[in-house]
């Protein structure tokens, strides 16, 4: 009898248990989706197929691209129900489906032509580290040998002797970077651990670049 009476409570005991953990997980609610703390990157929709172009989300519905080009504050954005709208005036510029942080389909119909979303870090990515790879203009088969090193705000580039970090680079949501020097403009951005990037020479030549890092 007494060992009925063990199991009896045992019994009650984890079933009581079974109950409040239920409750618990029913009451575990997911935090919302804040596009502000994401990027969208697009690539081929610049000036060549294998180029990027930036979006980062603003407060009050604002959003800025950045492209090898400049960067342009004028859109804005709306995000509702898993809908990304992204306007130019009062035009729909392009939308996309979101689900589970991922961007499952789009409006942009056009090939070569891809995008995804990348959330923001909470430092610099690009501080302290070097990358190597090369620069390769569309058309040509030459590839330029490129070595970059970054500090927090400036950056080094040479083929060879890499020297201390002397030119200055704007931080885009600390995964890219933009730079103007004489006349070139460089937008950079890091994916999955690589630094991708565009550069716009004075002539109007455009070069790719991927680069690893070291």
């Amino acid at each position: 009898m007494k060992n009925l009476k063990m199991l009896s409570l045992l019994l009650l005991l984890l079933s009581f248990m079974a109950c409040k953990k239920e409750k618990v997980a029913s009451e575990t609610v997911e935090e919302p989706f804040d596009i502000t703390a994401y990027v969208l990157v697009e690539k081929g929709l610049g000036v060549a197929d294998n180029d990027h172009v930036i979006t980062t989300f603003e407060l009050q519905g604002k959003a800025i691209w950045y492209t090898s080009l400049g960067f342009l504050a004028g859109p804005t954005y709306s995000y509702n129900d898993g809908v990304l709208r992204i306007y130019q005036g009062a035009t729909v510029q392009s939308e996309f489906t979101i689900e589970n942080q991922k961007i499952i389909s789009y409006s942009n119909k056009n090939q070569p032509y891809s995008c995804q979303l990348i959330k923001i870090p909470k430092g610099n990515q690009l501080d302290g580290n070097t990358y190597s790879g090369s620069w390769k203009k569309p058309g040509s088969l030459l590839l330029q040998a490129s070595t970059f090193k970054f500090t927090d705000r400036h950056f080094a580039e040479a083929s060879f002797n890499l020297p201390v970090p002397n030119n200055q680079y704007t931080s885009i949501k600390n995964i890219g970077a933009s730079s103007y020097i004489n006349n070139m403009r460089t937008l950079l951005i890091m994916i999955d651990g690589k630094l991708y990037g565009t550069r716009n020479y004075a002539n109007g030549e455009v070069a790719i670049g991927e680069f690893t890092k070291q």
